[in-house]
């Protein structure tokens, strides 16, 4: 393991210039509070991994390890493992320039790859080498004096599972920034529905935001209308004073006057000239009445009668309306006609297809029965039916075992003859009459030739019965075949005829498509030229242009009345210029009026809801998805870190009591039980005397707990394998009795045969418990004046 030969500091913090410490197995930096003791320690581990705990904490920049008076500073720290020499050297400048250089043993190592060196070579990073190695008063501290949660804690720290309640807490923080996210969110969506009917109203948020900005404009110009038009009424209203009096006497007929022709402006604006469009409703007229005589057939009825008699206005809108609806709905059945008769006619068409193919199959299954049929038909032409050859087989069976027995008598007959001519018996063995040999041997000659001719006989009989064997035999096997040949036969006619028939039919219904057809193409054509809305549209036109004539008539005589009553045509002019100024000014206010409450509305809505509400929803069930997955992690995370309590206590618990026992000499405690107490998560040690009595750490005294702080720290340090040989006691014990001094000295005594020791203090009492106790320990006084200043001392000053 790398223990420390010697540190090189220029310029860094409250060292001006260069200064040199070398370093031995034990070490004691003493000073005053600000002296510099401290810096030394940051030196060594700024040398290490570039950074120092107070700039990890964002206490201090990087920079501010520069001494004030210079703009550079560098640290150079030699350890020493066996036979192996570690020499690192940092450089850094006050605009952030950093440099490294690593030397080891005598190979010089640069920029990345010299930190991946240092990093292999140290076997640790700057969060262990805080925990296990730079030991200050405040990790030690919290245990000796702390709570048990506080000492959970820097247990926790030891363990380096603290890294996990960091996590916890940002994830904590990120949580209640999803949930008031989540709750913003579920305002927006009541808000949504609160207002649902308004954004369903503009077609979406999208668009209630793109009419709130045509708004503005709008509002703008309405502004503009609204000033120009009160300047002009108040112009028009001071002309008007002057012709007050006769306006007021003849009031009634000013008002009928303007009811008349603003109804009439209407009629006429609708009217597009207001002229009587006689023609246009005769020829639609003639159009419904031709439609109607041509289906008359179908339609039934005397509606073109009507059609032609109808004069009032009102007769004929609805003659004309009961016409179109009937040629509508004659439209309507034939087209209706038309898909029943296409659905029967594709019917007839599949299943002339489907029997097509029956056919086909009936023809191949015919044309395959085919010889079969015909070889019966030649044995039938041979052998007559199948009844006769089996009849005439029979026969022939029955023939042959008759001359087979004939055959075997006069086999026998000829064999008694031939033995009674040969043994010159004289009489037959047969009927014992008397016998001649001569007549034994015509006998036998006579048999001999009857024999020969039976013979004969059965070979031929013989032969035949074979010959209809076969016959019969094959006509059985065929006989199968035939009749399903017949059947197939049969079967093939029927199809045919069905086809032929269902052809026909189908011509039948394409046939019946086609005439409907030219039906519907007919009507077609014939309501082409007349609608629902050109009837409503030509009789409103025509009652528009009867009334507008009236409304005419009527106003030239109101005319002439207020001409005799003493009002002008230019008093008329202008009283309604006024009135028109008037009822537009009216209507501009109304509008703005209108424009400036949905103005508020809208912002209102985008305001309050912003977005449409799939986004709301989809937002909102994203944000709660991540919260979820954010607590399932929090529980996983506590889940880890109970187990990794549990598992690294486990694996410690033996290293820690021969570490305990080695540095607490006293034989008061033989062994200390560490235990997780999960449900509260806090680490539970417990004492145990010689006589087996257990005692709680609350009945410890300070440096018994401080032996057990120290022994589990050590015992981590040995199951984590570091390659740095040194601990670093930083104010490790300040403002405790003499005795917690002393046995933080034993301690001291006894680990400095393992390891090196650096302690920092600001106590003369106890550098001098720790020099007489460790003779072989350097000791170092840090004094300040204009900068810090390292100096070895044989013993401290009286």
């Amino acid at each position: 393991m790398w223990r420390i030969e010697r540190i090189e500091l220029e310029n860094f913090r409250s060292y001006r210039g260069r200064h040199v410490i070398a370093f031995g197995d034990v070490n004691i930096l003493w000073g005053r509070i600000g002296a510099g003791k401290t810096s030394v320690l940051y030196a060594i581990e700024y040398a290490l991994f570039g950074r120092q705990l107070e700039v990890k904490e964002r206490v201090a920049r990087l920079v501010d390890l520069i001494n004030t008076e210079a703009h550079e500073m560098s640290v150079a720290l030699t350890m020493r493992g066996g036979d192996r020499v570690l020499r690192v050297e940092r450089r850094l400048g006050r605009r952030g320039a950093e440099r490294l250089l690593l030397y080891v043993d005598g190979l010089e190592v640069r920029g990345r790859e010299a930190e991946e060196k240092l990093m292999e070579l140290v076997g640790a990073d700057e969060d262990v080498y805080e925990r296990l190695v730079y030991m200050s008063h405040r990790s030690l501290e919290g245990f000796i004096y702390g709570t048990s949660q506080k000492r959970s804690i820097a247990i926790d720290r030891l363990f380096g599972i603290d890294v996990v309640d960091g996590v916890v807490r940002a994830i904590s923080g990120v949580d209640k920034a999803l949930m008031e996210k989540a709750e913003e969110l579920r305002r927006r969506l009541k808000a949504y529905e609160k207002y649902r009917e308004v954004i369903r109203r503009y077609g979406g948020i999208a668009n209630v935001k793109s009419r709130l900005e045509g708004l503005a404009s709008e509002v703008e110009a309405l502004k503009s209308r609204e000033e120009a038009l009160s300047k002009a009424a108040e112009e028009l209203a001071r002309r008007r004073a002057e012709h007050l009096s006769k306006l007021r006497e003849n009031e009634a007929l000013l008002l009928e006057y303007y009811k008349t022709k603003s109804e009439l402006e209407v009629l006429e604006e609708a009217a597009a000239g207001g002229e009587v469009d006689i023609a246009a409703v005769d020829r639609l007229r003639g159009a419904l009445r031709e439609a109607v005589e041509e289906f008359e057939h179908m339609l039934g009825g005397d509606l073109a009668e009507r059609l032609e008699k109808a004069g009032d206005l009102e007769v004929l809108s609805a003659t004309m309306a009961e016409a179109y609806d009937a040629l509508v709905k004659l439209q309507r059945e034939l087209e209706g006609q038309i898909q029943d008769a296409r659905r029967l006619y594709e019917q007839y068409l599949a299943r002339a297809k489907k029997l097509e193919g029956e056919e086909a199959e009936a023809g191949a299954k015919l044309k395959r029965l085919e010889r079969s049929y015909q070889r019966f038909k030649e044995l039938q032409r041979a052998f007559q039916s199948l009844e006769e050859a089996r009849s005439a087989l029979a026969e022939h069976r029955r023939r042959l075992e008759e001359v087979e027995r004939a055959v075997a008598f006069s086999s026998a007959l000829r064999t008694v003859a031939m033995y009674a001519a040969e043994a010159d018996l004289k009489k037959c063995p047969v009927c014992g009459g008397p016998l001649k040999r001569d007549d034994a041997l015509r006998v036998a000659e006579e048999v001999e030739a009857r024999h020969g001719t039976l013979i004969k006989e059965a070979e031929a009989l013989r032969e035949k019965m074979r010959e209809l064997e076969r016959a019969v035999e094959e006509m059985e096997a065929l006989s199968g075949d035939v009749a399903e040949y017949m059947a197939t036969k049969t079967r093939l006619e029927e199809l045919r005829l069905e086809r032929e028939e269902v052809v026909k039919r189908a011509l039948q219904a394409e046939k019946s498509v086609k005439q409907l057809e030219k039906k519907l193409e007919r009507l077609r054509e014939l309501l082409t030229r007349v609608d629902r809305r050109t009837i409503s549209e030509a009789l409103s036109k025509y009652g528009r242009a009867l009334r507008a004539r009236e409304l005419r008539r009527r106003l030239r005589e109101l005319e002439d009345a207020l001409r005799r009553a003493g009002v002008s045509g230019e008093v008329l002019d202008l009283d309604m210029r006024w009135r028109e100024v008037a009822e537009e000014l009216e209507r501009v206010y109304a509008k703005l009026s209108e424009a400036y409450r949905e103005r508020g509305m809208l912002e209102e809505v985008v305001r309050e809801v912003g977005e449409d509400a799939d986004v709301l929803k989809k937002r909102l069930d994203d944000v709660l998805y991540a919260y979820g997955r954010l607590q399932d992690f929090k529980a996983r995370l506590e889940l880890v870190k109970v187990n990794a309590r549990a598992r690294l206590l486990e694996v410690a618990k033996t290293r820690f009591n021969e570490v305990f026992t080695s540095l607490y000499k006293y034989g008061d405690i033989v062994r200390v039980d560490a235990d997780l107490e999960q449900r509260k998560g806090y680490y539970d040690f417990v004492a145990v005397t010689p006589s087996g009595d257990r005692y709680g750490i609350s009945k410890l005294s300070d440096g018994q707990r401080l032996s057990i702080a120290l022994a589990l720290a050590l015992a981590l340090r040995d199951i984590s394998k570091i390659n740095l040989g040194f601990i670093i006691f930083d104010e490790p014990i300040p403002y405790v009795d003499v005795n917690i001094r002393k046995a933080f000295v034993d301690l001291v005594e006894e680990l400095a045969k393992k390891f090196q020791i650096v302690i920092a203090t600001q106590s003369r009492e106890f550098a001098e418990i720790v020099k007489a106790a460790v003779p072989r320990c350097n000791l170092f006084a840090i004094e300040k004046g204009e900068s810090s200043v390292a100096r070895p001392v044989s013993e401290l000053p009286q």
